[in-house]
């Protein structure tokens, strides 16, 4: 209670912080959707160098705010997900090329990204893998499976638009669907290699007679 009424009192003396001047909000705009860059490097085909830079490693897809309370959960998800299948690996072997490779228990499956111009991309997924991993492949028949394989593969082929909203979230974007929202997953923390507890024990009594012997 107290630490809340504190909160409410300094938001009431604090000078009111003032918004982004238009230029500011510009400057976010085309560093978002133009990668930062001129309209001549952006249409040469240089928005590669923004988007993909530092992109390898593993990234998972983020659920949006609920559709009736609004609540999001961005930061339980991404630390669940991560430890789990639903990691996904990304990696960009140059500038102008992404590719996403899944991590699920059994069959697995990797999107290609090319990037076509601006921040416009074309999707390639294989089908036999993807459908493998969706328990669609060859060996199910039948006017229903054949439908479901179509939408699907037309749903994962074809153009996109990619943007790097920061350095831990990538956006893809396309004419049908939802924005797939992709958070990068934290660094697992850095082991300190154990210390030798005999060696520490064996230096002591050398160090100590040493020492002795130095003084006498």
């Amino acid at each position: 209670m107290r630490a809340a009424l504190c909160l409410a009192l300094i938001a009431l003396v604090s000078p009111a912080v003032a918004d982004d001047s238009i230029a500011d909000q510009a400057q976010k705009a085309y560093a978002v959707f133009a990668g930062g860059l001129s309209q001549q490097d952006f249409l040469a085909a240089r928005m590669g160098n923004k988007t993909f830079a530092d992109i390898a490693g593993n990234w998972v897809r983020l659920n949006g705010p609920a559709a009736k309370s609004g609540i999001e959960s961005y930061g339980t998800d991404t630390e669940k997900f991560c430890k789990g299948s639903a990691a996904l690996t990304l990696d960009s072997p140059n500038p102008l090329t992404m590719t996403i490779s899944t991590n699920l228990k059994g069959a697995n499956f990797t999107q290609q990204y090319s990037l076509i111009a601006g921040s416009t991309f074309g999707e390639h997924t294989d089908p036999l893998p993807y459908l493998m991993a969706l328990g669609l492949g060859p060996d199910k028949t039948g006017d229903t499976v054949d439908a479901q394989r179509a939408l699907l593969l037309s749903l994962t082929n074809g153009i996109v638009q990619i943007y790097r909203a920061s350095p831990d979230i990538l956006v893809l974007t396309r004419d049908r669907g939802y924005p797939i929202v992709l958070a990068r997953c934290p660094a697992p923390p850095a082991t300190t290699p154990p210390t030798d507890a005999n060696a520490s024990s064996s230096e002591a009594p050398a160090s100590s007679s040493a020492s002795s012997s130095q003084v006498q």
